[in-house]
């Protein structure tokens, strides 16, 4: 949860500090990127289809696999060292900053 807390937070600033995207989000009903608030007030300006397809895409990355990994696996190991380190003590002192930006990130 904290990793996507932190998307979150960064989805909810990034729009603030460099701009919206250029275009429309629905075509269709004449909605632009730049008429979405940022925060709660977006839940009620976007499309019902535009939850659906959220909808959608979540499931289909939830039930498209990994459910073995996630089973045997160690929990955020995805692979690859550029996050972490081969270092355990490097390592250990980055996952404790992770969890604890993550835990910041859910107050925010």
């Amino acid at each position: 949860h904290g990793r996507i807390c932190m998307m979150a937070t960064m989805g909810y600033i990034t729009p603030e500090v460099i701009g919206k995207l250029p275009g429309y989000l629905s075509p269709s009903a004449g909605l632009k990127f730049a008429d979405i608030p940022n925060g709660l007030a977006a839940v009620s300006k976007v499309p019902t289809a535009g939850w659906a397809q959220i909808a959608a895409y979540f499931g289909f990355v939830e039930f498209s696999g990994g459910f073995t990994d996630y089973k045997t696996g160690t929990p955020g190991d995805y692979g690859f060292k550029v996050l972490t380190s081969s270092d355990p003590a490097e390592k250990t002192k980055k996952l404790a900053a992770e969890i604890a930006n993550g835990r910041l990130a859910m107050v925010a």
